[in-house]
């Protein structure tokens, strides 16, 4: 009996111990995995000519110079607010590639569907549909300031960066439309209303099931709840804990000492 017992005990350490290596390799490869990705995508980007700014390397087509120039603006203009929430600073120069051909972006980034997205987060560079093919009628340059996809995107660069890609989606997406509150003053407000029925572990454990209109608005309400009820540093607790490999329950419980079913109500 006692030595079932040892090896019972043996082997949950041995369970416990992979569980935990397991999850260290990953954030620790992850990554060496997006830098190859991102330089993958940069060595493919033919006929894109840059500017450079203080923290950023814009790609653009030269017809669109206008536009890369006004990006970079507006992604130097509030570079230091959103790290200051994060209490982040990217090491590295940040990539933003602006497309000029919407079939173009979908390939680069690797996703499918009818609509292209205005802006995607993708390994290390942040991608930017040309706001030549969405805004129309109005004044472009004042449209692309108030309604920029550049702080979403830059702010789900910090969260990978934080976290070694080791996030559940509402996190990220609620994290993005905080921060597009805070600094350009633009809220999701699709869903507003329909939230009330989804749990924090539905949201966690399905995003991609639920309505996306509602899914981005109840990952904004809890972001906001939290932000609101407790520092914004016990966030960055979240988030760095993440960042070593743990599961997004323990680290709900570090920092905000509740279980997943105790948020979002």
């Amino acid at each position: 009996m006692r030595k079932v017992l040892l090896y019972t005990s043996i082997a949950i350490i041995v369970l416990f111990s992979f569980c935990i290596l397991k999850e260290y390799v990953q954030v620790s490869i992850y990554p060496i995995i997006r830098n190859y990705e991102k330089t993958k995508l940069l060595t493919s980007l033919e006929g894109y000519d840059t500017i450079k700014t203080d923290h950023f390397t814009i790609y653009f087509k030269d017809h669109e110079r206008d536009i890369g120039e006004l990006t970079g603006n507006i992604a130097e203009q509030y570079y230091d607010t959103v790290c200051s929430y994060f209490d982040h600073y990217p090491k590295d120069i940040i990539p933003i590639i602006i497309y000029d051909d919407e079939k173009e972006i979908m390939d680069t980034v690797k996703i499918k569907g009818a609509t292209p997205p205005l802006g995607v987060y993708y390994s290390g560079t942040i991608n930017l549909l040309s706001p030549y093919l969405w805004i129309e009628g109005v004044d472009i340059e004042r449209e692309y300031k108030e309604n920029t996809p550049v702080i979403h995107e830059f702010t789900h660069l910090i969260v990978d960066e934080k976290t070694r890609g080791n996030y559940p989606l509402w996190l990220t997406e609620g994290l993005a439309l905080f921060m597009e509150k805070e600094t350009i003053g633009f809220e999701w407000k699709e869903g507003i209303g329909e939230t009330s029925r989804i749990s924090l572990k539905n949201l966690n454990d399905n995003f991609n099931a639920i309505e996306t209109g509602v899914a981005y608005r109840k990952s904004y309400e809890i972001v906001s709840d939290l932000s609101t009820q407790y520092e914004f540093d016990k966030i960055n607790l979240l988030l760095d804990n993440l960042g070593i490999g743990s599961n997004v329950n323990t680290s709900l419980k570090k920092a905000f000492k509740l279980d997943i079913s105790e948020i979002g109500y």
